[in-house]
């Protein structure tokens, strides 16, 4: 009996350190999807949310409203699959007091002042950003264009030869 109580003993004492293993792990994972959802997601979803309000505002309203039931069921599919990946991902490099500061940031009254700010699509931020961006993407654009133009003096690439088909 003696025996099989020290047995019994000796399993709970070296169960116990996997047991809080566990719940750290599982502290952490739950932390980091709070992260995730207060940063990653919500700026995904603002974003999404704009870009389709644009996509569907030429088209027919009973269009439009298909189109948007359609993106937003995907969407709501892959938040959730990025949600759990990005989750344990983050779990797994972070310790849960790291997690724990981090949460503790984005919850910061000016940092979510600042975000709000930025994320606004008619603050002057966001003009200045996106009048930047577009002259950026627009000086690419014509420089990746430019560069594609045959040079003087050079024969034009003649057409790549159809493939003959099998017989």
């Amino acid at each position: 009996m003696n025996r099989l109580i020290a047995t019994l003993c000796l399993g709970v004492t070296l169960s116990l350190p996997l047991a809080a293993h566990a719940d750290e792990a599982a502290d952490r994972v739950a932390t980091a999807t709070t992260l995730v959802n207060k940063t990653l997601i919500k700026n995904l979803q603002t974003g999404f949310n704009v870009a389709l309000e644009k996509t569907v505002a030429p088209m027919p309203e009973a269009r439009a409203e298909a189109v948007r039931k359609e993106l937003t069921d995907e969407f709501e599919k892959q938040r959730k699959i990025m949600v759990e990946g990005l989750s344990k991902e983050y779990a797994e490099k972070f310790s849960l007091a790291e997690l724990k500061h981090l949460d503790e940031i984005y919850s910061d009254p000016t940092y979510l002042k600042f975000q709000t700010m930025n994320a606004d699509p008619n603050s002057s931020v966001t003009a200045i950003s996106q009048n930047s961006v577009t002259k950026l993407l627009n000086m690419l654009a014509v420089a990746s264009a430019t560069d594609n133009t045959p040079k003087p003096g050079t024969a034009p690439m003649p057409p790549a030869a159809a493939p003959v088909p099998a017989k």
